[in-house]
């Protein structure tokens, strides 16, 4: 990364200034240390105010006798500071050893700083009251000679305007501050600074300006040699070199409270662990950094004769833990700590396996836990996700990296790939996970692909109405956006966050249908990479929910078999939610059938069984399609017979619309979400200056309590709110608040709101909802079937179109699985009590429900048509009021 040249001396010494009067003690701030060879100085008696603000930092020095050949090792001496709060519980605080550091004006006209100790060593304790009232604490020391008390004291603490430090909210997924206050992460990597002596003026322009663009998040590293280290400068375990270092930290840490941005710190860069040296188009200082460079390398006098030895040896656990604590003790005290990261990629350390990096991580989370009174959150970054990982109860939130590898491998579209690997994880967890990086090249900064910030507009977004916990953090920073000036992209966000409750428990993803006034091309989805090994087993009670981008979770856990009666353990039915934005077709591909026994496939909608398949032994390569109307669905796909068939695919014919929306409900309160992307807004065209025709689309969000919204229309460009409107939903609909959507030619954002319920509507104040793609009811298969017919002759199956008037309801769902994401069950208007279809027995090929003639009045009879052709050809026709019953068609 690259540094500007320019030194805004004025800026900087603002912020030391800051950082000088903001404590409640005014103490100079700590570098470079030397070994403690006498006693330190007596504190003054007065540096304990009376009173002190809550959750704002008190800071004291205290006189430690005796000498040491170590101080930052606390088996040669151990200091700690235990506060008793109002309500009586003692929190232990450990305190550590600095040597103050001044920030020296040189050159003719003071255009250059550089530091210099300015005082003696000594000892310091940092602390963040959280409650209101009167506090006590004592200071202790113990070392080999005993326990030895060196100071008591008391203070009250009164009321300040700070929200507190960031925990998981009460809704899981989202973050919150003590106050309830909801907190979504909006902001970037700021991982380091290439020049010391300048790193203090990069970082506050990089602050100011992520400040004036509303961002409130950054993620900065404590282990890189040339920037902030404690180990690198060596020995490790003692920081005296580290100190000059430390200071830049104390110094960045208030630099981001004085702009309310919230600071995720790594703690151990993997790079040090790992034999692969940089990528070469990584800007650096002249400076390699890998386990050849790693102090606790045998080969430079440290103790591991291997990266891989970290998970395993003694000493360099003792190592680590003392340097957790020294961090713990110094800059745990501060709110705008949002997370410790303990690693950045994990899997990336050398001789990693899931297996070893499990207890490793189990000990280093649960320490910092202890050490940490304020319980910050805490994660581990990965390359490659693993739950296993994540899972682990000291871990609070998952940090999951995503890169494309541009130019050297063909890339498609950077947001449906980074989606699909967070979907999978949150389809996974009951935790925040947030993208902590990303890019086109792990190695390179995308000027050059992407020189005006279209891949970093369209990701943030993404990620945040993706049910990420935050928006995703690019990894280049100073040579892209700050190179760029690509700021001004956070601010739309920004604002657009900000009033959002994600404190809110019923706050999820939602699937939304999409629909245009014009015929467009909607394309299928296909779902096919299940679990296909022998005897896998499906998770329990998992609802997929299929989106235009595929499903959430994803379903390579799922088994691709779905077992019988014979083996009733793993005989689990899969459901699924749907929503087409037309009325269109579900395909079921089942591929292969055991050669045993027979299977026999049922196809539930909506509570309704709608399809009945019986397989011969041995059946293979058969597609089963059912008609499916607009509007949102559960379906169930169930095994009723003695054997297992496998799923081949699952197919929705006209699913994923030439918009990309991804929106998020709140469908108690009332509040809904979305955002819009052309499907051909990409770096890629933009670059190439390709021409968007706008896209005039509708779009609905099903399930939505009835009242008065407030909808507001947002260009995610500016921030600017292009258009508002009042929608009423009535009490006698589906649930479903349809919303036109302005012109789409890049991207846009749609916030409603209901601010009134239907009994506080105006009369005057009602508008009428146009629901252009409203749900469709299914009928359960009729009784009476007519006898198939066999013909050597393509089928002819009617495709169902859009109507402007629409007739069908949805039907209540009886399945009895949790959905992950509840919505309303709308009311159904007509519908029939079900019957099971009636199936001939199994013989060579599987036996068909019949599939009825398509018209305009479905009758209750229809013929069924049996093709021995793979190939279908549709003919459109006017949709019916009701769905026919299923067709089945085998494929040789």
């Amino acid at each position: 990364m690259r540094v500007s040249s320019e030194r805004t001396r004025w800026s900087l010494f603002l912020a030391v200034a800051l950082l000088l009067v903001g404590a409640v003690i005014i103490v100079p701030m700590a570098t470079a240390h030397l070994q403690s060879s006498t006693p330190t100085p007596s504190p003054e008696a007065d540096d304990i105010p009376e009173t002190i603000p809550r959750y704002t930092l008190l800071e004291f020095a205290v006189a430690v006798p005796g000498t040491f050949d170590n101080p930052y090792d606390p088996h040669q001496i151990d200091v700690q500071a235990v506060f008793r709060s109002p309500k009586g519980e003692t929190i232990a605080v450990p305190a550590f050893y600095l040597r103050p550091y001044d920030l020296n004006c040189t050159g003719d006209d003071c255009d250059s700083t550089s530091l210099a100790p300015s005082g003696a060593p000594g000892w310091r304790v940092r602390f963040t009251p959280t409650q209101i009232g009167r506090w006590t604490f004592e200071v202790t020391a113990n070392t080999a000679s005993g326990a030895e008390s060196l100071r008591e004291g008391e203070f009250r603490v009164v009321e300040s305007d700070s929200s507190g430090f960031v925990h998981t909210g009460s809704n899981p997924r989202y973050f919150a501050f003590d106050d309830g206050t909801g907190y979504f992460p909006v902001g970037e990597n700021l991982a380091w600074a290439l020049d010391n002596e300048g790193s203090l003026d990069a970082y506050a322009r990089w602050l100011d300006e992520l400040n004036a663009a509303g961002a409130n998040y950054a993620r900065l590293n404590l282990d890189v040699p040339w920037f902030i280290s404690l180990d690198s400068p060596g020995p490790p375990g003692d920081y005296d070199a580290a100190q000059a270092a430390a200071w830049r930290m104390d110094t960045i840490l208030e630099m981001a409270a004085e702009r309310d941005i919230y600071l995720q710190v790594v703690l151990i860069w993997h790079q040090g662990f790992t034999t692969e040296p940089l990528p070469s188009g990584t800007a650096r200082p002249d400076a390699a950094v890998s386990w050849a460079t790693n102090p606790y390398n045998t080969a430079n006098g440290g103790a591991l004769d291997g990266p891989a030895s970290i998970f395993f040896d003694a000493t360099a656990r003792d190592l680590l833990r003392q340097r957790l604590r020294y961090i713990v003790a110094r800059w745990g005290y501060s709110p705008n700590v949002f997370a410790w990261e303990i690693t950045d990629a994990l899997d990336d350390v050398s001789g990693y396996t899931s297996s070893r990096a499990q207890p490793w991580l189990q000990e280093m989370s649960a320490y910092v836990r202890q050490l940490d009174p304020y319980r910050h959150l805490i994660t581990v970054g990965l390359r490659q996700p693993d739950l296993t990982l994540w899972r682990l109860p000291g871990i609070d939130f998952a940090s999951v990296q995503f890169y494309q590898n541009r130019p050297d491998a063909k890339t498609g579209d950077v947001v449906n790939e980074s989606l699909a690997v967070l979907r999978d994880v949150m389809g996974g967890l009951n935790k925040p996970v947030m993208l902590t990086e990303f890019s086109l090249n792990p190695s390179y900064a995308p000027i050059d692909d992407d020189p005006n910030g279209v891949h970093l507009k369209n990701m943030l977004w993404a990620t945040a109405l993706s049910g990420a916990a935050g928006g995703g953090a690019t990894w280049w920073w100073d040579s892209y956006v700050d190179a760029e000036n690509l700021y001004q992209d956070f601010l739309p966000l920004a604002q657009f966050t900000q009033d959002i409750p994600w404190g809110s428990p019923d706050l999820q993803p939602v699937e939304v249908g999409l629909s245009a006034d014009i015929p467009v091309a909607y394309t299928p989805l296909r779902i096919d990479n299940f679990d296909r090994a022998p005897e896998s087993e499906s998770p329990l009670n998992t609802i997929y929910r299929l989106t235009a981008d595929g499903p959430v979770p994803s379903t390579s856990r799922m088994s691709a078999f779905l077992y019988g009666s014979a083996d009733p353990v793993k005989s689990r039915p899969q459901t699924f939610t749907i929503t087409p934005p037309v009325n269109t077709e579900l395909r079921i591909h089942v591929s292969s059938v055991s050669p045993e026994s027979p299977a026999m496939l049922t196809i539930a909608v909506d509570g309704f069984e709608v399809a009945r398949v019986d397989f011969s032994p041995a059946s293979a390569d058969i597609l089963v399609t059912v008609p499916i109307g607009a509007g949102e669905h559960t379906v169930v796909l169930d095994n009723l017979g003695a054997d297992w068939l496998e799923l081949g695919y699952i197919e929705i014919a006209d699913y994923r619309a030439p918009v990309r929306a991804l929106s998020l409900a709140d469908r108690t309160l009332g509040i809904a979400v979305a955002w819009a992307q052309h499907r051909s807004y990409t770096w890629q065209d933009v670059v190439e200056d390709q021409p968007l025709e706008p896209l005039n689309f509708q779009l609905a969000v099903p399930g939505m309590p009835p009242g008065l919204y407030r909808v507001t229309y947002w260009d995610t460009t500016t921030g600017a709110v292009i258009g508002e409107e009042s929608v009423t939903l009535p009490v006698d609909t589906d649930g479903t608040l349809a919303l036109s959507l302005p012109p789409i030619t890049s991207q846009l954002a749609v916030r409603a709101i209901r601010i009134a319920g239907p009994e506080e509507v105006p009369t005057e104040d009602v508008a009428q909802v146009i629901t252009r793609t409203p749900a469709i009811s299914l009928t359960p298969s009729p009784t009476d079937t007519a006898t198939p017919t066999t013909t050597l002759t393509p089928s002819i199956t009617p495709t169902p179109t859009d109507t402007d008037t629409p007739t069908n309801t949805p039907v209540p769902s009886d399945t009895p699985t949790e959905t992950p994401t509840p919505s309303d069950t709308p009311t159904p208007t007509d519908t029939f009590t079900p019957e099971p279809s009636i199936t001939p027995e199994p013989s060579d090929t599987p036996s068909i429900t019949p599939s009825p003639v398509d018209t305009d009045t479905p009758t209750a009879t229809s013929t069924a048509t049996l093709t021995r052709t793979p190939t279908l050809t549709r003919t459109p026709t006017v949709p019916p009021t009701t769905i026919p019953s299923t067709r089945v068609v085998p494929v040789p």
